[in-house]
C-alpha cells in the first residue's frame, strides 16, 4: 500500500522506502485467523507452485462486473496450472525467482551497469522490493524482471492464457479486486518467503535494540462490553451501483452485501516512566493467534510472522505511571469509509481546513480478524519504543496530506514517519523459544479473545 501511494508521486532524487515490503506480511498473517480466505493455512508452505501437474489451488466464482467494462470477471476453475503468456513465460517467473533468491544470498545485486549494489540492513529491503515490483527505482529491470505485477496477471489469465477465447481476466488483475480470490494469499506468503529470505540475513534483535530505558509496560487490555473479549459478526450493507453500471433506466440500484465487523473498543496500557524527566514514546500494538489448528502454541518464531499490527502511534510519558486509552477507530493501518459517487456528487467531499483523503488504509471493518464462534484466543502485544530515536524528520507544513493510515500508507509528500522497519520488532527472526525470553520491560504479551456472533 506504501508503495502504492508513494507511486502517484513524481520521481525525484530521493524516494526513501518507496517498496519496502509489509502489505503481503499484513495480508496474509490477516488471512490465517479466517479474516478473508478459506484456504489460509495452505498459505505458508507456498513457493512458486509446480507448473507440470495440476495445482491443488481451489477456484473462484464469477465475481460483480468490473466497474469500467461492466463485464464481469472471469471465474477461476479448480486445479488449473499456470501457462506461458503472450508476453512472459512461466520460465521468466522462475528464472527472477531464482536470480533474486541469489542476490539475497550473495548480499547484492547487479545494476543495469554491471555494478554491485549492497543489500544492506539500511536500504536492502527497499532495493529488494523494487526488483520484485519493478517500479523505478529497480536496479536492473532486464535482468531481475517483474516478478510480482505479472504474478498477478499470470494468474488473472490462468483460464485464457493465450487469449484464444478473449475471455475477461480474473479479480487478481485489479488491485480493487484481487483480495477476493484465495490465490492472492497464497501468491503474496510467496513474495513474503522472499523478503524473509532476506530478513535472515540481518542480526537478530537485541535487548539494546528493543529496550526503551527507563520505561516499563505493567498492563494492557481491551475495553469492550466483555472485558478482553472481541465479538465480531456480519452487517449487512447496501451498494449504490447505478453510478458505474448501466442498467437502462434512471433511478437508484442498489446490492446488497454482507461483510465482516467488530464491536467498538480501546486499549487501556498501563505504563511508569521510571525517570525524572517526560519521554516520547511510541506505542505499537500487534495481534497473533496463540495457537494453532490442533491446539498447540505456536513457536515464536512462526508466531511472528502471524502478529499482525493492529496501531501504531505516538505518546507522552510524565515521571512516574501513565495510563494510556486508545480507541480501535483511531487506529493508525486503517479507514473509517469513503466517500460514495452520490456524497461526491452533492459536494460532500473534504474541506480545505482538513486532511486529503486518498483512500489508502486497510478497511476499519475488517480491523479484527473473524475468530470463531467459541472464542478464539490471541496474543495482544504492546511495545513502546524511543519516540525520539523514531521520530522522522518532516516538513515544515502542518498540514500533511494522505495520512489516512500512516503504518500501511505514509504520508503523502514526506518520508515514512517511522525509522524502524515495518512489521518492528516482529520483522527479524527470533531466537527466543519463549516470550519470557523475548519480552524487555518496555513490551508486554496479555491474552484475549474473539469470539463470532452469526
Amino acid at each position: 500500500m506504501w508503495s502504492t501511494l508513494r507511486s502517484m508521486m513524481p520521481p525525484s532524487s530521493e524516494r526513501p522506502r518507496t517498496a519496502e515490503e509489509n502489505s503481503s506480511t499484513t495480508c496474509t498473517s490477516r488471512c490465517v485467523p479466517g479474516t478473508t480466505a478459506s484456504d489460509c493455512p495452505t498459505a505458508s508452505t507456498a513457493w512458486w507452485p509446480s507448473t507440470t501437474s495440476k495445482s491443488p489451488w481451489k477456484g473462484t466464482p464469477p465475481i460483480s462486473p468490473h466497474v469500467a467494462s461492466g463485464r464481469h470477471y472471469a471465474p477461476r476453475p479448480d486445479d488449473l496450472a499456470l501457462h506461458d503468456l503472450r508476453q512472459v513465460d512461466v520460465q521468466d517467473m522462475q528464472r527472477w525467482t531464482e536470480r533474486i533468491l541469489e542476490a539475497i544470498h550473495l548480499g547484492k545485486v547487479i545494476d543495469s551497469q554491471g555494478n554491485n549494489v549492497p543489500l544492506d540492513e539500511e536500504h536492502g529491503a527497499d532495493i529488494l522490493g523494487s526488483l520484485i515490483e519493478s517500479n523505478l527505482e529497480s536496479k536492473n529491470v532486464q535482468f531481475y524482471g517483474n516478478l510480482h505485477n505479472w504474478g498477478h496477471v499470470m494468474m488473472a489469465y490462468i483460464h485464457d492464457p493465450d487469449g484464444r477465447f478473449r475471455e475477461t481476466p480474473g479479480v487478481m488483475t485489479d488491485t480493487a479486486t484481487s483480495l477476493r480470490d484465495p490465490i492472492f494469499y497464497r501468491f503474496h506468503r510467496f513474495i513474503d518467503n522472499v523478503f524473509q529470505e532476506y530478513k535472515k540475513t540481518l542480526p537478530i534483535y537485541s535487548k539494546d535494540n528493543l529496550n526503551f530505558a527507563g520505561i516499563q509496560v505493567t498492563e494492557i487490555k481491551v475495553n469492550a462490553k466483555i472485558p478482553n473479549v472481541i465479538h465480531t459478526f456480519f452487517r449487512e450493507d447496501e451498494l449504490e451501483l447505478s453510478h458505474c453500471l448501466e442498467f437502462g433506466s434512471p433511478g437508484s440500484v442498489r446490492a446488497r452485501y454482507h461483510h465482516l465487523d467488530h464491536e467498538s473498543f480501546s486499549y487501556i496500557i498501563s505504563a511508569n516512566n521510571g525517570s525524572n524527566e517526560d519521554k516520547q514514546g511510541t506505542v505499537r500494538l500487534f495481534l497473533a493467534p496463540k495457537f494453532d489448528e490442533l491446539g498447540n502454541p505456536i513457536p515464536l518464531d512462526e508466531q511472528r510472522r502471524l502478529y499482525i499490527e493492529m496501531d501504531k502511534f505516538h505518546v507522552d510519558l510524565r515521571p512516574g505511571k501513565n495510563t494510556i486509552v486508545r480507541s480501535s477507530t483511531d487506529s493508525s493501518v486503517t479507514i473509517s469509509s469513503t466517500y460514495t459517487f452520490k456524497e461526491l456528487l452533492h459536494g460532500e467531499d473534504l474541506q480545505d481546513d482538513r486532511t486529503e483523503f486518498c483512500s489508502c488504509g486497510w478497511p476499519q471493518h475488517l480491523l479484527v480478524p473473524k475468530g470463531n464462534d467459541k472464542g478464539m484466543v490471541f496474543d495482544l502485544f504492546v511495545m513502546i519504543s524511543d519516540g525520539e530515536k523514531d521520530r522522522v524528520p518532516s516538513s515544515s507544513s502542518d498540514k500533511k496530506l494522505c495520512n489516512d493510515a500512516l503504518s500501511y500508507c505514509g504520508v503523502m509528500d514526506e518520508k515514512y514517519p517511522d525509522k524502524k522497519a515495518m512489521g518492528y520488532p516482529f520483522d527479524r527472526t527470533i531466537e527466543a523459544t519463549t516470550a519470557a525470553e523475548f519480552l524487555t520491560p518496555n513490551m508486554l504479551v496479555s491474552n484475549i479473545t474473539v469470539r463470532f456472533q452469526d
